[in-house]
């Protein structure tokens, strides 16, 4: 029997299953994406609350393991409004791109930051970090992309202008939409990103990275929040 004591987690996924119980996906350190069965906790007083580091205890000899305890291992945290749809956004990446059982403990860091931080940044800082959770994942994946160099191998130069080659990076255009210097930014800067235009360029580029990855079924995050 497989049994593994305070792995911490954040619950991404919820629905009813069989009778009082839930069928649970979280997202763990250690672990990775995994789908717990929580017996008679449509029942329980205290229900689980997504977008907020548990520490859980699991076991089970199959492949669905139950859910044998749990405990709030964060600060209280709701989101609301554009966070919470982003924050769902986010949950949903996690809950289609990652495979079940392979340790991503990169990723939970940042998304564990990002859903710590999202509520205190201003708009254009919330659309940054969401592109930057986005290069993130696809990073982590095998996706991610050279900020630093061309698809010839030439430095990237900040006053120079690019286009995004699908699959393949970044190649120098006269009339390029993206800028060598977001590129950079993007390579060796924490600070957010906060030109309107640049953050749009961002939006629809990783929008057809993720494309190749997601296929035609579209996103559908709010059914990811689930309400008792």
């Amino acid at each position: 029997m497989t049994r593994v004591e305070n792995s911490p987690a954040f619950l991404i996924h919820r629905r009813m299953y069989q009778g009082n119980s839930l069928l649970l996906d979280f997202f763990t350190k250690d672990h990775g994406k995994l789908r717990l069965i929580a017996r008679g906790a449509r029942s329980s007083k205290t229900s689980l609350q997504m977008f907020q580091c548990l520490s859980i205890s699991f076991k089970g000899k199959s492949d669905l393991k139950s859910l044998s305890q749990w405990e709030i291992a964060d600060e209280p945290r709701r989101l609301l409004g554009n966070d919470l749809v982003m924050a769902m956004y986010v949950n949903e990446l996690i809950q289609r791109l990652l495979p079940e059982g392979d340790e991503h403990s990169e990723i939970f860091r940042s998304y564990w930051s990002y859903i710590k931080n999202i509520s205190s940044l201003d708009l254009s800082a919330k659309e940054y970090s969401l592109r930057v959770f986005e290069n993130d994942l696809l990073q982590d994946l095998g996706y991610g992309l050279d900020f630093e160099d061309d698809i010839n191998g030439n430095v990237i130069i900040n006053n120079l202008q690019y286009d995004y080659i699908e699959d393949q990076g970044f190649a120098l255009n006269e009339v390029g939409v993206i800028s060598g210097n977001t590129l950079l930014h993007l390579a060796r800067s924490n600070d957010p990103i906060i030109n309107p235009k640049e953050l749009s360029i961002l939006k629809k580029m990783n929008r057809k990275r993720l494309k190749s990855l997601l296929g035609d079924k579209p996103l559908k995050s709010k059914e990811l929040f689930f309400v008792n």
